[in-house]
């Protein structure tokens, strides 16, 4: 009997299919968690780079943006050191700027401009703070003498003309020296052509230090407003007064409610200080003649004629006259006067007479400047990034 063989046990065979799509799925996985891990690194970074982007932007604008809101009026009533501020600019795009500016000194602002951009309640913000520098830049020539004609003048009767420093009784001013500046007493190109009481002698109506200064300079018609490229014409384009040929009037201060009136008829602020003029230093344009019969007022006076100053007249300031200016009758100008002398002819000349007075005044000129002056960019550069 023949017994049956045993069957053989079946053997094991091992695939390689399964593991290995298992691995290429693993490695499809990587890579996709990898590029999407990168992509949104990048995507965060172009984010951060475009929030830092617009962040300075908002605070270059927020820096830029003082030159356009400025108010004229701060030029004096915001002594050195005062901050003012902050302003908020809100930009497109969820940009803004937070705007502070420091009164450095009389003549430069300090300005600190924040922007941000982004999202910061989800920690995607952006800050941004730069520094810039900014000017007040008076306009007009440098003033050398109380009076300063083009060709001729004359100082009689009672008249008279002084170029020691008149400093304002009171508490200090905080845009004025305290030391006194004397300057020339007249200026002209030639002091021969100068009246002091008689023509050729001295009866001591002019004072000053020197007395008579012989300024070649005088005689240059760019110093005066007659000439449209002259020292003082750009200034006379952006008056806040203009007055027409042969003006007549009679200025003084014009507040209601302890707010200076400024676009009040005559209002040309007022030098005693008394009222919330006293912050108000206008530019006043005669576009001919002009004649100021009492009254009180300061700032710059330019005149396309003559400047008649008659009665009690008090004005505080710089006088430009394209021709003559005639001070008579008590009146005051405490400052300093500039006559063009456009038409000369015998007897045709600047007048200081019965009682009419031109005393020099440092501080009556820098706050006359200073108050007209326009807020400008430092030259070069005018900002710095801070953070």
């Amino acid at each position: 009997m023949i017994s049956p063989r045993p069957s053989a046990s079946p053997q094991t065979r091992h695939g390689v299919a399964l593991p290995a799509a298992v691995a290429a799925l693993t490695l499809v996985a990587l890579f996709l968690a990898g590029s999407a891990f990168v992509a949104l690194q990048e995507a965060r970074a172009a984010s951060n780079a475009l929030g830092e982007r617009r962040s300075l932007e908002a605070a270059e604008y927020g820096a830029a943006s003082l030159l356009r809101d400025w108010d004229r009026r701060w030029n004096l009533s915001v002594p050195p050191g005062d901050t003012l501020g902050p302003w908020v600019h809100a930009l497109a795009g969820g940009a803004s700027a937070a705007v502070r500016a420091v009164r450095a000194t009389p003549t430069t602002v300090w300005v600190v401009s924040e922007g941000t951009a982004g999202i910061p309640a989800v920690d995607r913000a952006a800050r941004r703070v730069v520094g810039a520098l900014l000017r007040l830049d008076p306009d007009g020539a440098p003033v050398l003498a109380a009076l300063t004609v083009r060709d001729s003048a004359s100082v009689t009767g009672t008249g008279s003309v002084s170029g020691a420093d008149s400093i304002p009784a009171g508490a200090p001013d905080p845009f004025c020296g305290t030391m006194p500046s004397p300057v020339a007493g007249l200026a002209a190109p030639d002091t021969l052509r100068v009246c002091d009481g008689t023509c050729g002698g001295a009866a001591g109506l002019v004072s000053g230090a020197p007395r008579l200064f012989a300024d070649a300079a005088a005689a240059d018609p760019l110093g005066y407003v007659a000439v449209p490229s002259g020292a003082w014409s750009a200034l006379a384009a952006r008056a806040d007064i203009v007055l027409p040929p042969n003006a007549v009037v009679t200025p003084g201060p014009v507040a209601s409610g302890g707010v200076c009136q400024r676009a009040a008829p005559g209002n040309w602020g007022d030098p005693s200080a008394l009222t919330p003029c006293a912050d108000w230093l206008p530019v006043i344009h005669a576009l001919g003649d002009v004649t100021v019969i009492g009254g009180a007022g300061q700032g710059i006076l330019i005149a396309a004629g003559d400047v008649r100053l008659e009665g009690a007249t008090r004005f505080a300031g710089l006088i430009v006259a394209a021709d003559d200016v005639d001070v008579t009758g008590d009146a005051l100008v405490l400052g300093a006067v500039r006559a063009g002398d456009a038409r000369a002819a015998a007897g045709d000349h600047t007048h200081v007479t019965n009682g009419g007075q031109v005393r020099y005044s440092a501080c009556a000129v820098t706050r006359a400047r200073l108050g007209s002056a326009l807020l400008r960019r430092v030259r070069q550069r005018w900002w710095t990034e801070l953070f």
